[in-house]
């Protein structure tokens, strides 16, 4: 049986990829992923928030305060998606059921979605490296680069690996 959606299911169901349907033993899975997430967050926040301010002075330098942005990113967005992305995968959540006439339009959503995931990544790794090395650096242009290949081709394939044909 399916229930009604809220608006933290629906914004839950965008940012986890899920696809699958939400009865309501998934939606407690789903809340206990999220809950668990947020305290690996937070965990983490308060653990940098007790380091940065005993680093010493000469460490506390922009440079400083770039790499530590990056390493937020890596480390609470990219661990966080890591980790709710391998929950929602065993869950079987992000899958995709379609009919055998509508695969070939699922796998060009699926590109095109990959083609936004791989520009959003792109342009963060440009921005970030482009604060540390200057914005035309060979290095910045090529993590840029690589980041927009990288997060394109990724996500093209997990969505149409998690798409599955059905025969009516």
């Amino acid at each position: 049986m399916r229930i009604k959606e809220n608006v933290m299911i629906k914004i839950m169901r965008y940012f986890f990829g899920i696809r699958g349907v939400l009865d309501e033993r998934n939606i407690k899975k789903v809340n206990q992923l999220a809950l668990n997430a947020f305290v690996y967050l937070r965990l983490y926040v308060l653990l940098t928030s007790l380091v940065i301010p005993f680093l010493p002075d000469r460490l506390l330098n922009r440079s400083m305060f770039i790499m530590f942005a990056f390493a937020n990113l890596v480390i609470g967005y990219g661990g966080v998606s890591l980790y709710v992305m391998h929950k929602i995968s065993r869950l079987k959540l992000n899958y995709r059921e379609v009919a055998a006439v509508e695969y070939p339009s699922a796998v060009r959503q699926a590109i095109i979605h990959g083609a936004w995931v791989g520009a959003v990544e792109g342009i963060v790794f440009y921005g970030v490296l482009g604060r540390i090395n200057g914005w035309t650096s060979l290095v910045t242009i090529g993590f840029g680069i690589l980041g927009l290949v990288m997060g394109w081709t990724t996500d093209t394939q997990r969505e149409i690996g998690h798409t599955v044909k059905i025969e009516e």
